[in-house]
């Protein structure tokens, strides 16, 4: 009975300690486990971090990507050279452009009413008319009005009126065609700084400067500010005439802001669509011997040894590598006219 129960008890004891053995076992395997899943962890961080760094990277790739497209964007628009429009489709805008002047011109003399010295107006008004006049049509046409002022009806001469308009309107066109910015001060600026340019770079970059720049400050013109303008300076010349001007700006604005869209369209056209090369819209001073290599007398006759008195046409001038040639006479008003 007794050897029964050692017995008994050496199984059980032999029972525990197996059991205890594969406790052991079990737990080693346990520490074997949660060391492996922390090294997978320390591992799965790792390749965290590398994945970040990776992304970070093609993040600074892509981005530098980006800036090289969009500065290869910005070089080929500079090294565009393909011009939008050609020299021909630039002489018939200034054609259409003279035309619609003379047109203009004409129909004012048919329609406004010469009043002569029975136009009366205080001193401070002559001066501010005659002063504007002397900058518009010179002062040779502007004494040849104030003569023709003090005329009879009988005596006045619708042709001399008609020249000093085609001269104040082509000289408000010019300056139109000419202008970089709506105001002149910031127009100065970017027309020195593009010369200082066209003495550094090829015409190519140059010119693609010229038409991008133009071409963003384009939006800020007003064509119906500048029309009045040209009403402001055409007022001028009447008073002095002693002609009528309210018609100006009833019958004649629609047919003036016409022109003055003309003008920016011809400035639009050498500022941004010709770029391979300049074109440079003229007129000429009074006062200066007639030169049929730039002008055309008014009239169509060629009366070379006399001086201008007007300038009633505007001319264009092709400039290339410095060699200037003319596309478009001007058209002047000579001395032997008045």
């Amino acid at each position: 009975m007794k050897s029964r129960q050692q017995a008994m008890e050496q199984e059980e004891r032999k029972a525990r300690e197996a059991l205890n053995s594969e406790i052991q076992q079990l737990k080693y395997e346990l520490r074997q486990t949660r060391a492996q899943l922390s090294r997978h962890s320390q591992e799965n961080m790792m390749y965290k971090d590398e994945i970040r760094r990776a992304e970070t990277q093609n993040e600074e790739t892509r981005r530098r990507l980006e800036e090289k497209a969009n500065e290869l964007k910005g070089a080929q628009a500079f090294l565009k050279h393909a011009n939008m429009l050609s020299g021909a489709d630039v002489i018939s805008l200034v054609d259409r452009l003279n035309s619609e002047v003379y047109q203009g011109a004409a129909s004012m003399v048919d329609t406004l009413e010469f009043e002569g010295a029975s136009r009366r107006m205080d001193d401070a008004a002559w001066k501010r008319a005659t002063s504007a006049t002397s900058k518009t049509i010179g002062g040779e046409l502007t004494q040849a009005l104030i003569t023709q002022r003090g005329k009879d009806k009988e005596d006045y001469d619708p042709i001399l009126l008609q020249y000093a308009l085609q001269t104040c309107l082509i000289f408000c066109c010019f300056k139109i065609c000419i202008s970089w910015a709506p105001e002149e001060g910031n127009s100065q600026f970017l027309r020195s700084v593009y010369s200082e340019i066209q003495k550094k770079e090829d015409q190519v970059v140059a010119g693609r400067w010229r038409a991008l720049t133009r071409a963003h400050i384009r939006e800020t013109r007003n064509p119906e500010a500048e029309t009045k303008q040209i009403i402001r300076e055409l007022r001028a010349v009447l008073i002095v005439a002693g002609c009528s001007d309210e018609e100006l700006s009833t019958e004649f604005e629609k047919d003036l802001l016409e022109i003055t869209a003309l003008a920016i369209r011809v400035q639009t056209a050498i500022g941004e669509s010709i770029t391979s090369m300049d074109l440079e819209p003229y007129i000429l001073p009074p006062g200066r011997p007639f030169d049929a290599a730039l002008m055309e007398e008014e009239g169509g006759s060629r009366a070379q040894g006399k001086k201008t008195v007007g300038c009633t046409g505007l001319g264009l001038a092709q400039l290339v590598n410095g060699d200037r040639t003319i596309l478009v006479r001007a058209k002047v008003l000579l001395d032997s006219a008045l």
